[in-house]
């Protein structure tokens, strides 16, 4: 897995396009840090072996999909902070604070599909206003540079719809990858939530968030 950034430099900006009924509005935010920790690999038997003890079993960030006795060994990982938010709707202050990028060994799924890597969002969303609201997400995407996108998993199962005021939650959006030049070649995360007021009906969207967070390789 090559190094990735955010943007077009390490302190490039990051764009939402916000849909409303007003039009589109651009808000912009900056990439504050990046780390980038990679742990080495030995042969034993012809076989390459990850050393060392960096696994994400208690990785808060991959909490919901390396469950039970998942544990892989992380290759590598790039971790990035961003200070992007959007309070342009009901007083509800949507933040992306967080992604991280891991290149994991021999990592399957429920269905034991292997993958090769990850990718974690981090969001915040709170509801500073004086009326409780609906929000719940809809699409995530990943673009890679060919065009293809990858789908996201949001674990809408386990998220609640109902946002009471002055109350906060946070998620995860997850993406796996079967090949690691996939991960190399992504474009950009697309990222969408659906907003409703108290009183409207369940089949009006109110607002929606659309996030466009680049993403691009390091030269």
């Amino acid at each position: 897995m090559k190094k990735i950034i955010l943007g077009t430099t390490l302190c490039a900006s990051v764009l939402l396009v916000a849909l409303s009924g007003c039009g589109k509005e651009e808000i912009k935010g900056t990439i504050e840090s990046e780390k980038v920790t990679e742990t080495s690999t030995s042969l034993s038997n012809g076989v390459e072996e990850v050393s060392g003890d960096v696994s994400l079993k208690d990785d808060g960030y991959f909490k919901e999909i390396v469950t039970g006795n998942k544990d892989p060994k992380v290759k590598s990982e790039a971790e990035y902070k961003t200070d992007w938010s959007d309070d342009s709707w009901e007083h509800v202050d949507f933040k992306i604070d967080k992604v991280k990028v891991v290149q994991v060994d021999k990592f399957k799924d429920d269905e034991e599909k292997e993958y090769k890597g990850l990718v974690s969002m981090h969001y915040t969303l709170e509801n500073k206003g004086d009326e409780e609201v609906k929000v719940h997400p809809n699409e995530a995407t990943i673009v890679l540079k060919d065009g293809k996108e990858i789908k996201g998993e949001h674990f809408n199962d386990t998220w609640e719809d109902i946002f009471n005021k002055d109350h906060k939650k946070d998620g995860h959006v997850y993406f796996k990858f079967t090949d690691l030049d996939q991960i190399d070649n992504i474009k950009e995360i697309k990222l969408s939530f659906d907003g409703h007021k108290k009183d409207s009906s369940e089949d009006k969207v109110d607002h929606t968030f659309d996030v466009k967070l680049p993403l691009e390789l390091a030269k």
